[in-house]
């Protein structure tokens, strides 16, 4: 995994670059040189002759990262336990997973130990769902119709723009210049849609896009716990999973994995 981090931050390094490579084009008449690099805070940033004022304290800082990838399982909870109720049998689902991560970010860091940043990001909720059942497109509160056709795959997918406001303690360097972390805050979110895709031999492969009743704005705190690079989070979201969704209130989701570039 630690290969899988360090090829997606060169990835994105790229990408960069070839956005940003007239910044690095030198004219015959300017002596000075530009190069990017991915200062202590993980954002990609222009500097000039190869100087940089990280030394500095307290002191801004922000960019595009291509950090904080989370991956790991979710958990639907009704009223707070794990059981789903009556109403919510049609959620039941084989499997659940949650994946994410940040894109840019713009914070302050205090001191050598201590940070604060707003970034932004997308994130995925998967459910794979044990019915038979096709979800109502435009329709409030969600409903679903039951199908006669045996699905061999029948996932729900929620995307959000995720927009966390973070806290972050690092410690002291060790002897191999790495640290333990320790991050919280609020992650919040912006609905972009829902989707349901289903696998069937009598019709193939489908794709159905709509918002599904989801909420159009998700809130909650989380936590990451981590060392050097990884880590492991927790998030729970304490809006209803649906809005305008009477039999759904109080169906809240519960995240938890590993994160990468932390």
């Amino acid at each position: 995994m630690k290969n899988l981090y360090k090829a997606s931050r060169i990835i994105a390094l790229a990408l960069l670059v070839v956005n940003t490579a007239y910044a690095q084009s030198d004219s015959t008449n300017n002596t000075s040189s530009k190069s990017i690099i991915i200062d202590d805070d993980k954002s990609f940033k222009i500097v000039k002759d190869n100087k940089d004022d990280d030394d500095k304290l307290p002191r801004a800082f922000g960019g595009i990262t291509f950090t904080r990838i989370d991956w790991g399982f979710s958990r639907i909870m009704d009223d707070g336990a794990f059981s789903l109720s009556q109403d919510n049998q049609f959620l039941e689902y084989k499997k659940a997973s949650n994946f994410g991560f940040d894109i840019a970010q713009f914070g302050v860091r205090t001191s050598d130990n201590f940070k604060t940043y707003i970034s932004a990001g997308f994130e995925w909720n998967y459910l794979r769902l044990k019915e038979n059942i096709i979800f109502n497109e435009d329709s409030s509160p969600i409903s679903y119709e039951p199908s006669d056709i045996a699905y061999s795959k029948n996932v729900f997918t929620t995307t959000y723009m995720r927009l966390p406001i973070t806290l972050e303690w690092r410690s002291n360097k060790n002897r191999k210049g790495e640290r333990v972390k320790v991050a919280f805050g609020a992650m919040t979110g912006v609905l972009l849609k829902g989707t349901q895709r289903l696998k069937s031999k009598e019709n193939g492969k489908q794709k159905f896009k709509d918002n599904y009743s989801l909420a159009s704005f998700q809130y909650g705190p989380f936590i990451r716990l981590g060392y050097d690079d990884f880590g492991i989070f927790a998030k729970y979201y304490m809006n209803d999973f649906f809005e305008k969704s009477p039999a759904q209130k109080n169906l809240n989701n519960l995240a938890f994995g590993i994160t990468l570039g932390f």
